[in-house]
């Protein structure tokens, strides 16, 4: 009977797990977590601290039950001897030791909030926002704080900040870059978000960095190049970094991305090793360069591969396109695929181009302005990113997705066939409007 240990339940483990079991039902399938829980929803986070979530305690999920499946929760693996292919677990309650065989071997581990090394970073009421323990105490500081800084505008930063403006707070985020949302956005989609932002009472800060964070023991304010902003709850939204001890300790190699390094079918520099989700290193299905992809999506397209391969399969992970959406201050903004900055950076010529409608005709209420972006290959005219704010804006997002990894042309997008009915949608398809109006400038 063949032995699969995976070392963390989050969506990459809880998928490998399944897949798994489903593959091979004679294998015997073990997953260690060193959480008292299985899994639960960071994403989630920002919207609990809002109060749209009604009880924080609603993003844990009770244990899958998967038959033929071994959960050990509150179980910390401490090391792995790969020549003995066993790894080492201590129950974290009682302390007790003890060493499990594996066959193949599946690391889940994620990722650590990271906190940058800003003076005043430990400070009291500066907050990370990654687990269910950082939401906690983010909520606990609600009551008294008036003033509140987020440092770092990526999807959790926004999020955040609408959350903490929802609650009465007095908002403003700083972000290095030159716009809000960088990795997902150009500058002239993101400056949409950012207007929204401006005009629910956000002060948005950004091409500047943060010097320190100052207070007596509590911070009072965040430090600029040029400006203190007063704060009483600071939330650091600066990224995630992946959870390596373990792959370090056993020697695995790690990519240019500072994540393990796996083949196309997510093995590690040991064959009977993978590695998926926040910790694992991906590659851009557009460029084929190396990138991390730590998202909940990716991290559950990696467990499904991983799972069945470990379990005897054969099947190969194709990359990533980093497909995203992001909700603040009630507006919905995704990506999928590479930006026209990126993708003069990537050393690609392309051509793009934004376009605005509404959501829905002007004579239905409620109707808003919807925006698409498109960037295009000049070689091939095929789709390589794409772009949405506004309502239906993460579909939107999966269809320029879904068109990249099929090679749709430009030509091909603007002929698309659409549906059209006045409470749901405008006659007008912003994605086909960009795509016209991109033809007639090629």
């Amino acid at each position: 009977m063949k032995s699969i240990v995976i070392v963390g339940f989050q969506s990459a483990g809880l998928t490998a797990a399944a897949a798994a079991h489903l593959f091979d039902r004679e294998a015997k399938v073990t997953v260690v977590e060193r959480r008292n829980y299985a899994t639960y929803h960071p994403c989630g986070l920002p919207f609990a601290v809002g109060g749209e979530v009604p009880d924080i305690h609603h993003l844990v999920e009770l244990t899958p039950k998967q038959p033929g499946v071994n959960v050990l929760l509150g179980t910390e693996v401490k090391s792995i001897d790969t020549k003995a292919k066993t790894i080492e677990i201590q129950d974290r309650k009682t302390q007790k030791r003890d060493k499990l065989p594996y066959d193949k071997l599946i690391l889940a581990t994620g990722s650590l909030a990271f906190v940058p090394p800003i003076p005043g970073a430990g400070l009291k009421n500066v907050f990370t926002l990654r687990t269910m323990k950082d939401g906690e105490s983010v909520m606990a500081a609600l009551p008294g704080a008036k003033r509140a800084v987020v440092i770092g505008a990526g999807p959790i930063g926004v999020e955040v900040a609408g959350a903490l403006k929802e609650r009465g707070l007095e908002v403003a985020v700083v972000e290095m870059m030159p716009n809000v949302l960088p990795a997902m956005l150009d500058s002239d989609m993101a400056e949409v978000v950012s207007e929204r932002l401006k005009q629910s009472g956000i002060r948005v800060v950004c091409s500047k960095a943060v010097k320190a964070i100052e207070g007596d023991g509590r911070v009072e304010s965040v430090s600029l190049e040029n400006e203190k902003i007063p704060a009483d709850i600071v939330v650091m939204a600066i990224g995630v970094k992946p959870d390596l001890e373990l792959a370090v300790s056993a020697d695995l190699v790690l990519g240019p991305t500072r994540t393990i390094a796996v083949d196309d079918r997510l093995r590690t520099s040991d064959p009977d090793i993978y590695a998926i989700g926040d910790c694992a290193e991906s590659h851009c299905f557009i460029t084929n360069q190396p990138v991390k992809s730590q998202l909940a999506t990716t991290a559950i397209r990696m467990g499904k591969i991983a799972g069945v391969n470990a379990a005897g399969g054969d099947k190969k992970f194709d990359g990533v396109l980093n497909t995203a959406v992001s909700m603040a201050c009630g507006l919905e903004a995704a990506s999928a695929g590479l930006t026209a900055a990126a993708a003069k950076a990537a050393g690609i010529e392309a051509a793009a181009v934004r376009a605005k409608t509404t959501s829905k005709p002007h004579f239905f209420p409620g109707s808003e302005p919807i925006y698409a972006k498109i960037v295009v290959r000049k070689s091939d005219r095929k789709i390589i990113g794409g772009q949405a704010i506004g309502d239906g804006a993460a579909e939107r997002a999966n269809l320029f997705s879904l068109a990249i990894k099929q090679g749709v042309t430009v030509d091909d997008l603007a002929r698309m066939e659409y549906a059209y009915a006045p409470p749901v949608s405008d006659c007008i398809e912003p994605i086909v409007l960009a795509a016209d109006i991109l033809l007639k400038r090629m």
